[in-house]
């Protein structure tokens, strides 16, 4: 299944809570609200598509050819680049260059260790709370149990790639992929975070989470999901106002930030 065929199944996925997490509103638009990933997004699927499935490589991704595209020459060789390109994504040499690169540093890492005897890129179905669900794991080592997630980030130390697990939801996403592998009949012994961050040196870390971050990413997607099922029965999808039982209520009263109050304290 390609990723634009995964993508497009009516399965809640992943990506589809962090949309509900933003705003019901946000997730029923997903079509509509579609732009150009942006640079970070793309060199980060780039990374995983060296890594994971290197074969593929060529398949959706055309490097761009060295020409000065200011010149009549360049101009007609670039012309011809992209009259040929298709359905695959232009990527620029210095992109790929810095994918590679980034690429190369995770397999020297942990292709023995961690992703050797396994299948990339797999998708599993399931239903969760009534709802049919979906998830596609970077890779699973069926026989040891062993699920593994890259994710290119700007700080792969403990403390900041933390701050990542919390501002991306990826503690629901590990929960939630966890639950689906397992009504699959698939063991989930570890769930394996490979970060790598996206300049030189592009040090490498090596995270699972605690048991009480997995207990609130259940919880989450749990909640997420009875949100979901509570706009499809009512067929309403609000954006920025909040659900308050069954009632959905316009004006919010506001706090400020807990720094905010440790600041003016100290």
């Amino acid at each position: 299944m390609t990723n634009k065929e995964y993508h497009s199944r009516p399965e809640i996925s992943k990506s589809d809570l962090d949309l509900l997490a933003r705003s019901p509103l946000h997730f029923k638009m997903k079509n509509e609200l579609k732009s150009e990933p942006s640079p970070s997004l793309l060199l980060g699927s780039l990374v995983h598509k060296l890594v994971l499935e290197p074969n593929d490589f060529d398949s959706e991704y055309a490097i761009e050819p060295t020409c000065d595209k200011r010149t009549k020459e360049g101009k007609a060789i670039y012309a011809k680049f992209l009259a040929n390109l298709g359905d695959k994504v232009a990527i620029e040499q210095e992109q790929f260059k810095v994918a590679n690169e980034i690429a190369n540093e995770v397999l020297k890492m942990s292709k023995e260790a961690f992703l050797s005897d396994g299948l990339a890129e797999q998708v599993y179905f399931g239903e969760i709370e009534g709802v049919k669900v979906r998830a596609k794991p970077d890779f699973y080592n069926e026989a040891l149990g062993v699920v593994v997630d890259l994710k290119t980030t700007s700080d792969a130390s403990a403390n900041g790639f933390s701050k990542s697990v919390a501002n991306f939801n990826y503690h629901v996403q590990n929960a939630f992929y966890t639950e689906i592998l397992r009504q699959n009949g698939k063991a989930v012994n570890h769930f394996l975070f490979i970060a790598v961050e996206t300049k030189k040196p592009y040090f490498v870390g090596f995270y699972e989470l605690d048991n009480e971050a997995i207990e609130l990413g259940v919880k989450r997607y749990t909640e997420l999901l009875e949100l979901y099922k509570f706009c499809l029965e009512r067929n309403e999808w609000w954006g920025y106002s909040k659900k308050d039982g069954d009632e959905i209520k316009a004006v919010q009263t506001l706090s400020l930030p807990t720094w905010k109050f440790y600041e003016a304290v100290n």
